[in-house]
């Protein structure tokens, strides 16, 4: 008789109550309250014989006593070697309930010879066999629910049969031990097993660490789990509330690339000092970094008004043109009428105000100085009592007496003169009546990457671009030198960084009498070298204030980086066109910039 280990529940298919024969009783682990009876053979076969549908037929082979049914397993018992002959027979389905009941067609003459098989071992040899555990219930249902009392903890010793060993005999295989089962805590014997000492851990000598790396550098922008917040959105007409954008893209008006640029044009030209209103139909105002003054031309909407602006006996009539806010003074020199059926077309033509710093307006004068005096203070004495003022801002130096004169030379001539010794140019001021003395490149086109630019402009606001392509020759030296024997020097202007070979042609002046003055005029000389380019941008004149991605009036030298798909370039303003013209539909203005691009020395 096999027992089973005690965590497992035998499952018995013996009925001690079939009922009607229609179906089988599962009964777990109950044995039957009498003694089972060795079966007799001849009524087995007996009842084997009636048909299954027969209920009592089925009562009648209930007679026998299943107590021996492991007797039934005893063809399921062989060698354990052969493993995958018991995987077969223990594929059997449990829903083949009648292939089961035909089981009881096995002899059972041989149950004495199945039982003498058992092997009768002592508790002791439990070790050499997987031994089994089968309880068995000895006395009435009543019996079972008193044994329910036992608690289930004492269940550790049905793993017993784990440390039986694979090779053992197949022999001692089917020894069987009925245990009671109140006396579990016995099974406990077998799991007593010497662990034994762990072999010693052997000692290992670790290398030193090596150096964690060095740690990123914190990024540059935040990461993707915080939104930054942009303050640079200006109130939009919400009276004492400041808008919160989250994210630079939040905040239409701080974008540096809008979708949609929106000028309100406004033009208005008056006469001076009356003030009277002039309409007129177009304006064009020209500044360039080769003159020293601005030209315009205006267009009359009434012809009419031409009296308003003939000159008269004290000099050109003055006008002020305003355009999106950016004023201009002019004065009137000439004028160009043309009449067609039923419209007369009268276009004006003038200068800026400095104009009468020069012929014609202006006396032919004879100078020699006695004293020594710096350039700009030779600059101060030619506008003494005009009416005008002088912004000089590049190289000074100490002239000697003796070196500077001129024989009839108007006044804006004598200034250009002094602001060409050191390479310098004259620009007028727009609006008012004074005089810039910059130099030619007030900034070096090696230095424009690292200089802070005037203007910023996004590529996206250009209308209109048209390039030339211009080379010279990369010169890295000059040779400039004083005219005055005895007051002048001579020097050789040397680009720093490099070897001073190509010379680009000699420079003099009587006014380069110090190193100072060779050295500027030798920079601005070598300025002028290499790969370049002049470029014509169409923009529009964004009135004040203005706000990121607007560029406002653009001046010769002032320095622009221009901002594009491809990249970042920076260019020079040589000059600048400023146009306005009204049509049937609206009035347009729009200024264009000519840059000068240096591929060799900037970008």
């Amino acid at each position: 008789m096999e027992v089973a280990p005690g965590n497992f529940v035998g499952l018995n298919l013996g009925q001690r109550y079939t009922g009607t024969g229609h179906f089988v009783r599962l009964n777990l682990g109950t044995d039957w309250d009498d003694v089972p009876v060795e079966p007799v053979i001849r009524g087995l076969r007996m009842g084997a014989g009636l048909p299954w549908g027969s209920a009592s037929g089925l009562s009648a082979s209930t007679r026998v006593g299943w107590g021996a049914s492991p007797l039934l397993s005893v063809t399921a018992a062989p060698r354990w070697q052969n493993a995958a002959s018991i995987q077969q027979l223990a594929a059997l389905g449990w829903g083949l309930t009648p292939l089961l009941k035909g089981a009881l067609n096995l002899r059972w003459s041989s149950a004495a010879g199945l039982r003498a098989r058992g092997v009768a071992l002592p508790w002791m040899a439990l070790p050499k066999v997987q031994a089994q555990l089968e309880l068995q219930w000895h006395g009435k249902l009543l019996g079972l629910r008193a044994a329910c009392a036992i608690p289930w903890r004492p269940g550790r010793p049905v793993s017993v049969g784990a440390g039986l060993l694979w090779g053992v005999g197949s022999d001692l295989r089917r020894a069987s031990m009925s245990v009671p089962w109140r006396s579990l805590l016995q099974g406990r014997r077998a799991a007593r097993l010497p662990w034994g000492w762990a072999r010693p851990v052997p000692w290992t000598i670790k290398p030193p660490p090596k150096p964690d790396p060095d740690p990123d550098p914190d990024p540059v922008f935040p990461p993707g789990n915080v939104v930054a917040l942009s303050l640079g959105c200006a109130l939009i007409s919400t009276p004492g509330l400041a808008p919160l954008n989250l994210g630079a893209t939040a905040c239409y008006l701080a974008r540096p690339q809008q979708r949609t640029y929106v000028v309100i044009n406004s033009i208005s030209v008056v006469r001076i000092p009356d003030r009277t209103p002039i309409e007129v139909e177009g304006v064009s105002i020209l500044s360039s970094v080769d003159a020293w003054g601005i030209s315009f031309d205006l267009d009359l909407a009434d012809g009419a008004q031409l009296a308003l602006l003939k000159p008269t006996a004290a000099g050109p009539r003055q006008v002020e043109v305003t355009l999106n806010g950016y004023v201009w003074t002019l004065i009137i020199e000439t004028y160009r009428k043309q009449r067609e059926w039923n419209r007369v077309g009268v276009s004006l033509t003038g200068r800026s105000r400095t104009a009468l710093l020069a012929a014609p307006y202006a006396p032919a004068r004879v100078k020699a100085t006695t004293e020594d005096r710096s350039v700009a203070q030779l600059v101060a004495e030619e506008l003494a009592d005009t009416g005008f003022t002088a912004d000089y801002g590049t190289v000074d130096w100490l002239v000697p007496a003796g070196a500077w004169f001129y024989d009839g030379t108007p006044a804006m001539d004598a200034i250009a003169r002094l602001a060409g010794a050191s390479g310098a140019v004259v620009q007028s001021d727009p609006a008012t009546q004074q005089l810039h003395v910059r130099a030619r490149y007030p900034a070096s086109p090696w230095d424009w990457r690292g200089t802070q630019p005037d203007h910023v402009l996004q590529e996206d606001i250009i209308t209109s671009e048209s390039l030339q392509v211009r080379s010279a020759p990369l010169y890295d030296a000059v040779i400039v030198t004083g005219e005055l024997a005895g007051k002048g020097v001579t020097c050789k202007v040397r680009r720093q960084g490099e070897a001073g070979q190509l010379f680009a042609p000699q420079a003099s002046d009587p006014l380069i009498n110090t190193s100072a003055a060779g050295a500027e005029r030798g920079r601005n000389i070598l300025s002028d070298r290499g790969e370049q380019a002049a470029i014509d941008l169409v923009i529009p004149l964004f009135g004040a204030p203005l706000v990121p991605g607007q560029i406002g009036r653009v001046q010769p030298l002032d320095l622009v980086e221009v901002v594009g798909e491809a990249g970042t370039w920076h260019g020079l303003c040589t000059a600048v066109r400023t146009e306005a013209r009204a049509d049937s539909k609206a009035l347009v203005i729009e200024q264009t910039i000519t840059l000068e691009r240096h591929y060799t020395d900037a970008n």
